[in-house]
């Protein structure tokens, strides 16, 4: 009986052996070394959003609102946009 545990131990140690991980899966899909890690182009988006959303506060509430809206939430803005614009270009999201 001792016997049959050791066979089974081992089949299922090689089988997780042969799983590729989470870790495995990101890294495949993330790093492509013909693509730099963050082109110059990827904070465009963020800062548009950003500006846009800071020129229209502006526009509505008064020139001194475009400043406290382009601080925040425009920070945040432009971080959650990088991210989703940086993920999207590195997972090829169509």
């Amino acid at each position: 009986m001792a016997d049959g545990d050791t066979t089974n131990s081992e089949s299922t140690d090689e089988r997780a052996r042969s799983l590729p991980g989470a870790r495995d899966v990101a890294r495949k899909a993330l790093v492509d070394d013909k693509d730099p890690r963050l082109p110059w182009w990827v904070p465009l988006p963020g800062l548009a959003v950003a500006g846009g959303w800071a020129a229209y506060e502006g526009v509505m509430g008064g020139s001194s609102l475009f400043l406290d809206t382009l601080l925040w939430p425009g920070a945040g803005i432009f971080v959650l946009v990088t991210i989703a614009t940086f993920l999207g270009w590195q997972l090829d999201i169509d």
